[in-house]
């Protein structure tokens, strides 16, 4: 009997709708969050506005942009890149540690979203080691106009890992002005101590119990949305990258796994279908009889 292929369902980053091109604009970041997406990431030199701009039009078919870094405000073009390809793009975002609230504010006329990585309005245990001036992002967050603002926090055991953890989370991004939080399951440590599986904690929420890849990896909750009064997105792992996940769900061989849902332009402003790693150190690594290779 023939397997059958399931696809990856359309509330996933890896499923067909899902169209993103990440543009690391540099390596250099303020920062010190030791599970970034970016770090063992291959250093370059990196590349003018006028190369960034150019290479990004390039990419015809991706029309959801993220600008990162590092720390995508220290890149000095950062709005002349924005006013390049602002006509072109429908969706344009910014991922940043709030470190530079004024460059934020002089881009909102370019961008649709503006993601904050707070891992915890308690700043000693900010993952990111950025205090945030709060008047400044108040400020933001009332001349946003139409952009929305999002508070993102990595759930691990040290930071948000209870209800009453997402509950004050969600206080304290109401109080700064944020349209949105965000609560993403940690996807670079082996270590049990600092994982905190959303499907579990997140389960009186109707938040599904299923294989992320298949049921959806990135949506918004909307029970917790109102439960806790302000639009509550949730990103989860899959098997293919968390040895919890495959722990649970095993590592399916009948998925037909997407490869054109992401490409990312790199400092040096190559272009690939997917992050590349020189360094593994922070990342997932292979767990006994639950492989997941990153090099596959």
């Amino acid at each position: 009997m023939k397997k059958p292929i399931f696809k990856p369902c359309e509330q996933n980053t890896c499923g067909r709708p899902y169209n993103l091109l990440n543009v690391k604009l540099l390596d250099n970041c303020n920062g010190k969050c030791n599970f970034c997406i970016a770090a063992g990431t291959p250093h370059s030199v990196t590349s003018t506005p006028e190369e960034f701009i150019k290479r990004i039009l390039e990419q015809k078919e991706f029309n959801n942009i993220d600008l990162l870094g590092g720390e995508p405000t220290l890149y000095k073009g950062l709005i002349d890149i924005l006013k390049g390809i602002r006509p072109y793009k429908e969706n344009i975002g910014i991922i940043s540690n709030g470190s530079n609230l004024d460059v934020l504010k002089e881009s909102i006329d370019y961008l649709d979203r503006i993601t904050i990585s707070i891992h915890s309005f308690d700043y000693a245990k900010n993952s990111t080691g950025i205090v945030i001036d709060e008047e400044k992002l108040i400020d933001l967050n009332n001349n946003k106009k139409n952009v929305e603002t999002i508070a993102a926090t990595v759930c691990t055991k040290e930071t948000v890992c209870t209800i009453e953890d997402i509950r004050q989370y969600a206080y304290n991004a109401k109080r700064l002005g944020f349209s949105a939080i965000k609560l993403m399951e940690l996807v670079t440590s082996n270590e049990e101590i600092d994982f905190v599986d959303l499907q579990d904690l997140l389960i009186d929420f109707n938040i599904h119990q299923k294989n992320p890849t298949l049921k959806g990896c990135f949506f918004e909750l909307s029970k917790l949305s109102q439960y806790l009064g302000i639009k509550t997105y949730i990103k989860l792992n899959c098997p293919f990258n968390c040895i919890f996940k495959s722990m649970n769900f095993g590592i399916p061989d009948n998925i037909e796994y997407q490869h054109d849902y992401i490409n990312v332009i790199h400092p040096d402003c190559t272009v690939t279908d997917s992050w590349v790693y020189t360094s593994y150190e922070n990342k997932i690594l292979n767990g006994g009889k639950y492989n997941v290779n990153y090099e596959d």
